[in-house]
C-alpha cells in the first residue's frame, strides 16, 4: 500500500530507508522509496509463512515498489 504522504529527501538520501515496529501479534513495516513515498506493510509477528516479519516484510514492500 503506497500512502500519499511524501518527504522531501535531499540528493545523498536518495535510497529506500525502513522502519520496524515488531509487536506481539503484527510487526509494522515503513518503507520510505527513493522518490520519498511512504509504503506501509502490516504482518503478522509469527507465522509459518516466513520466518522473520521484518526481513519478509521489506522483500514484499520492495517488491511492490518495481511497479
Amino acid at each position: 500500500m503506497v500512502n500519499d504522504m511524501m518527504v522531501d529527501l535531499s540528493s545523498e538520501q536518495k535510497r529506500w530507508r525502513f522502519a520496524i515496529d515488531r509487536g506481539g501479534t503484527f510487526t509494522d513495516v515503513i518503507g520510505v522509496d527513493p522518490e520519498g513515498r511512504f509504503h506501509t506493510l502490516k504482518l503478522l509477528s509469527s507465522s509459518p509463512l516466513y520466518s522473520d516479519p521484518a526481513v519478509e516484510g521489506i522483500r514484499r514492500i520492495l517488491n511492490a515498489g518495481k511497479d
